[in-house]
């Protein structure tokens, strides 16, 4: 279960994956000028190297945090931008011999991180992963088809990510 999940959850690493989770960051969307992403539509397409799946990632535990998609199928390429506005690019691949999924990505700023996908969410089919920073912070990560409910969307709430003691609303 984890092998076929992780692999479209490390290509959303990044990125959202049904037209309902397209990549939204107050004041930094795809659809804004200020963003300096264009970042094309995410789209799950099981199998598929364009396939695509949002990717969600605390950064520390003071609030920055990170928004994009991760695309490919077994290995591919991350892109999206933290919180601050700086854009951020990589690469995922899938470890088959032990189940589990690297990425890594580096900032416009320099900044680098690292992680390893090792666990899924049954419900919402969510990878979730633990990694470091080049400033030696730690980081979070989860993504996944459904990675919006993970984090308790529903018809009636946004979801929140845990970046803070105090949660971000996302969308």
């Amino acid at each position: 279960m984890i092998r076929s999940v992780l692999p479209v959850a490390l290509s959303g690493l990044f990125a959202s994956l049904a037209i309902a989770e397209n990549l939204h960051v107050p004041g930094l969307s795809p659809d804004n000028s200020d963003s300096g992403l264009n970042l094309p539509p995410c789209i799950l397409n099981s199998g598929s190297q364009d396939s695509c799946a949002r990717t969600l990632a605390c950064i520390g535990s003071n609030g920055l945090w990170f928004d994009g998609q991760a695309r490919g199928w077994n290995s591919g390429t991350l892109v999206g931008i933290r919180s601050d506005g700086v854009p951020c690019a990589g690469t995922w691949a899938y470890g088959s011999l032990i189940g589990s999924a690297s990425a890594k990505f580096e900032c416009k700023d320099g900044l680098s991180a690292r992680a390893i996908y090792y666990a899924q969410d049954d419900e919402t089919g969510t990878g979730i992963a633990r990694g470091i920073d080049s400033k030696g912070r730690f980081i979070r990560a989860w993504t996944g088809k459904n990675v919006l409910q993970f984090f308790g969307q529903s018809d009636v709430e946004r979801a929140k990510l845990p970046c803070t003691e105090d949660v971000i609303p996302i969308s």
